[in-house]
């Protein structure tokens, strides 16, 4: 070390932002699209769940449609319109 110099240590600081996207909005509308043609029973109810987070996340217009997607699921699902009980009504009609 020399006499009359100072010696400095500067730290140099980071720091790391580490941004994390949720995309639940979206895997709803996929998962409710998939679900009006194949499995309704299980995917239409787990659309609604992530176009619901999705929502509360801030994607309202994927969540909307995740939910609209699952609704038509619901719909056109012949093992969940005979858990309701609506095969029943269209029997007692005809």
């Amino acid at each position: 070390m020399r006499k009359g110099r100072k010696m400095s240590k500067k730290k140099d600081v980071q720091t790391i932002v580490i941004r994390h996207e949720s995309r639940f909005g979206l895997w709803g509308v996929i998962v409710g699209f998939v679900g009006i043609f194949a499995l309704s029973f299980i995917l239409s109810p787990l659309a609604f769940i992530l176009g619901v987070v999705g929502i509360f996340k801030g994607q309202i217009g994927t969540g909307l449609i995740a939910i609209c997607f699952s609704v038509i699921g619901v719909l056109t699902s012949v093992i969940l319109m005979g858990f309701v009980g609506l095969s029943t009504i269209t029997f007692l009609q005809s």
